[in-house]
């Protein structure tokens, strides 16, 4: 014998090297598997059913594993006939050397008592080591009386329907230990709810044992298409099944617990039902069982698991002090409490963490709730959807058309196929509320006695302006050019976002009182100084892009070189219509693919992106890349511009030279080297240089600016080297429409604290810890999408498609199914998209802790004890 399974237990004056046997008939009606159950490390098997005179239920079985109910069904199934139940053992016993065999028998005859009586004699003379009395099967005349109805049951009762009945149970056993010597055992039914009374009865005639399995009969899935058809293979009609499986645990656990009151410490039980791995087991144990059976586990699971179990209870038993597993017995029983004797704590539910938000959310600069405002397009409530978008910044509509989406990159279905497509459902929602009329307007604050100065009317000076216009400041935009919006107008093309769509932005911010002064720069027009002498209490620096020049490559200077910034600008202004021949755009920055796109509009008739970087590292997203390649612009990778060609001082030409890749760095990032003797030239008319910028000395005379022109300011408040003068966007650095909308208020909060101090109104944006995507995914199930959406403008079924793919990944009004569930109504939207618990309301019931997808709530103890 393995000592590692070697864990005694001794019933009937029988020693079972461990409490394990098992316990279903299918696995135990031949030589082949009695053999297998001992080499694996059973203790002892209760071999298959065997019923006298011959079976009426003696049919091929039909197996079903219901997963959406955790259970194992069959209908019919095979017994065996006394002469085979005695051969059976007969030759077990001249193979087997120590496995305990349970001869598990039935009388389904007219000589009663007798008839039971008889066959425990014969299996005793067989060899069998221990009588086990089948009272509990469920499959037997009891499913007849079912099925049948009325007067068509079985004229004698067998299994679930005799073991009902304690006198009958009594008398049986009592015969027939008067008649053997070996121990007998009696599984008795949980049908009729009177298991323990029954346990007793045959206890008291004097049974060495009693248990049961558990086991159910009930009613298979229905088929709603077709109620008719039966639920299992190779079966024409519905038929009652015994349920069996991990779903009858907790059944289990109350029968033997049951029994064990009734019973006292000194009697012994058997129980199987539900257990699958040693924690059950345990559990088993502890609610009073010497004996664990494992049934439906076997057909599931074969034999072998077994061993890992065993060894895995005695490690547990070790790091918890128990020597025996009858150390483990009877644990729970005492301290079963009804419950008028509870003792129950006051409480409230808690959310542990109020911000735990879905990727896309987190991913957003502007931390906008996506997920929430998807979740209500996916319910068609398009004006909540509208709300939650506006009440986050009013550019919104600037980003639905040319928002670089960092939220989609994030997208936990991204991981998996295709991400939600957040961009185009904003789009289509704030569409939507503009035909409908919808207008989100943001309260503001009392009016303050304080000018504020913002230089600038891009994404980050606009920003900035709304919300300190919010706040209850005075607040003047200074705009060098003719037109306010900075990039947002001279730098986006029109076919990427139409310009009344700024305009919009703009007519609100100056109904919010914003005043915008343009056609006056920094340094040319007013000073820093002279904006303080006016009594302008803080400014704000959203100069944007600068300047555009050219760079350092020689050539620069030839007519048909131009820096991105200036050309996407002599466009707007109408000072260039018309392009020529081969255009090459040199692009490190976001507005290379912009300014390509609008060359090609211009008549062009080749364009050519060249990049110092791979593919996968190209400053533009995924659909401005394929748009620009379906309209015939071609793009080159780890290539660099030496030298523009020219002659008679104009481009014809440009010299490049190809890269190649270095180790990665300390980052990760993989570096480029010119490759030696691989350069070439494009013949061309045009070049447009992009990622170089400059400022007017004048204009930041007094700041500090790194190697890289960017401004430099304190990254927690935006604040610059000089007092009561903040930055943000592009001027230190910020690239992206989003993040700068997001700079400015981070800045606007900054001013406002600055100036207000205690009586500040703004608050900077909170940390927004991430779901973890491989927790969603494991919660929602590994899939793989490979649709993918190829619609510019989502019509509304398309939307609410759209939006129903969303995984729901994180807490707030996007999932807010603690909301939904309360029955107290004590969960309610504090902030949009935060949920709040009113501790008052709360009665600490425990759903919502329960059913959280993310295991975000908590229960509070408030250490009263309740009445």
């Amino acid at each position: 014998m393995k000592n590692d399974l070697y864990l005694p237990v001794e019933v009937g004056g029988i020693t079972f090297k461990n409490p394990f046997y098992v316990a279903s008939g299918p696995t135990t009606k031949s030589i082949k598997q009695l053999l297998r159950i001992e080499e694996t490390g059973w203790a002892a098997a209760s071999i298959k059913l065997t019923i006298d005179p011959e079976p009426y239920i003696n049919r091929v079985p039909r197996y079903a594993v219901f997963e959406d109910r955790n259970a194992l069904c069959f209908t019919a199934e095979k017994r065996l006939k006394f002469f085979e139940g005695l051969k059976l053992v007969e030759d077990a016993k001249k193979v087997l050397k120590e496995l305990i065999l349970m001869a598990n028998i039935t009388y389904a005859g007219d000589r009663g008592v007798e008839g039971w009586v008889n066959m425990a004699r014969k299996f005793e003379e067989a060899g069998a080591d221990i009588i086990e009395l089948n009272m509990c099967c469920p499959n037997m005349s009891f499913n007849v009386e079912l099925s049948a109805g009325g007067d068509n049951g079985c004229g004698i009762r067998t299994g679930a329907s005799l073991g009902q009945q304690a006198e009958v149970v009594a008398e049986v056993v009592g015969e027939i230990k008067k008649n053997i010597k070996i121990p007998v055992f009696v599984k008795l039914t949980p049908e009729g709810g009177r298991i323990a009374q029954i346990a007793r009865a045959a206890y008291e005639a004097g049974a060495d044992a009693v248990g049961g399995t558990s086991n159910r009969l009930g009613i298979p899935p229905i088929n709603l298409k077709d109620p008719k058809k039966s639920a299992y293979h190779l079966q024409e009609e519905i038929s009652m099944s015994c349920y069996s499986g991990a779903w009858l645990k907790p059944l289990a656990l109350r029968d033997t617990y049951e029994m064990r009151k009734a019973l006292g410490p000194e009697g012994k039980i058997m129980q199987a039902g539900g257990v699958r791995n040693y924690k059950d087991a345990a559990e088993m144990i502890m609610s009073g069982a010497d004996l664990v059976g494992i049934c439906s586990e076997t057909l599931i699971s074969g034999f072998g698991f077994i061993e890992g179990q065993i060894a895995a209870l005695k490690k547990f038993m070790l790091q918890n002090g128990y020597k025996a597993a009858g150390d483990m017995r009877d644990l729970i029983v005492p301290e079963v409490k009804s419950a008028p004797e509870l003792t129950l704590y006051d409480g409230y539910a808690q959310i542990s963490k109020p911000n735990l938000a879905a990727p896309c959310k987190a991913a957003c600069p502007l931390h906008v709730p996506a997920q929430a405002y998807i979740q209500k397009v996916a319910q068609r409530d398009f004006r909540a959807a509208f709300d939650l978008i506006m009440g986050k910044n009013p550019l919104q509509s600037v980003c639905a058309h040319i928002c670089d989406h960092p939220c989609e990159a994030a997208c936990t279905r991204g991981d998996m196929g295709q991400p939600v497509h957040i961009r185009e459902i904003k789009r289509f929602v704030l569409d939507y509320g503009k035909k409908a009329g919808w207008v989100s307007g943001k309260p503001t604050a009392d009016k303050k006695n304080q000018n504020i100065a913002v230089i600038g009317s891009g994404p980050a000076g606009l920003s900035c302006a709304y919300y300190l216009a919010t706040a209850g400041y005075a607040v003047t935009v200074f705009e060098k050019e003719s037109y306010t919006g900075g990039t947002l107008r001279y730098g986006t093309p029109g076919f990427k976002m139409a310009h009344e769509i700024l305009d919009a932005e703009i007519e609100m911010l100056k109904d919010l009182g914003v005043n915008f002064v343009t056609g006056k720069a920094l340094g040319r027009d007013y000073t820093v100084e002279s904006l303080k002498k006016q009594h302008y209490a803080a400014i704000f620096f959203g100069m944007g892009a600068g300047t555009g020049v050219k760079g350092n490559i020689p050539g620069r200077d030839a007519d048909g070189a131009l820096s991105s910034i200036s050309f996407m600008k002599n466009v707007f202004e109408g000072k260039l219509h018309k392009l020529m021949g081969r255009v090459v755009v040199a692009g490190n920055d976001f507005t290379a693919l912009d300014a390509a796109r609008t060359a090609k509009r211009l008549g062009a008739e080749e364009v050519y992106v060249i990049y110092e970087c791979t593919r996968d590292e190209i400053p533009a997203t995924q659909e401005d890349i394929e748009h620009a390649e379906e309209e015939g612009i071609r793009l080159m990778n780890l290539s660099a511009p030496e030298a523009i060609q020219t002659m008679n001082g104009k481009v014809t030409g440009i010299h490049m030279t190809n890269l190649v890749l270095c180790c990665p760095d300390e980052s990760g990032r993989r570096k480029t080297e010119k490759a030696a003797f691989a350069s070439y030239e494009i013949p061309c008319e045009t070049v447009i240089l992009t990622g170089n910028r400059r400022y007017d000395d004048n204009c930041t005379a007094e700041l500090e600016l790194d190697e890289n022109i960017t401004l430099i300011c304190r990254k927690e408040s935006n604040l610059t080297n000089i007092e009561g003068v903040f930055a943000g966007g592009n001027i230190r650095g910020i690239d992206s429409v989003s993040s700068a909308i997001a700079d400015g208020k981070r800045a606007a909060c900054s001013i406002d604290k600055f100036l207000a101090k205690e009586a500040a109104v703004l608050e900077f944006e909170p940390e927004y810890p991430v779901i973890s995507k491989k927790y969603v995914l494991k919660r929602t199930g590994y899939f793989k999408d490979e649709s993918k959406l190829n619609t510019k403008t989502l019509s509304e079924e398309e939307a609410v498609a759209e939006a129903g793919k969303c995984l729901n990944c994180g807490c707030g009004e996007g999932c807010g199914l603690c909301k939904s569930i309360c029955g107290e109504f004590a969960i309610g939207v504090g902030e949009p998209d935060r949920l709040e618990i009113n501790s008052e309301e709360c009665v600490a019931c425990g759903m919502c802790f329960n059913r959280c997808p993310n295991k975000n709530i908590r229960m509070i103890n408030k250490k009263i004890i309740v009445k």
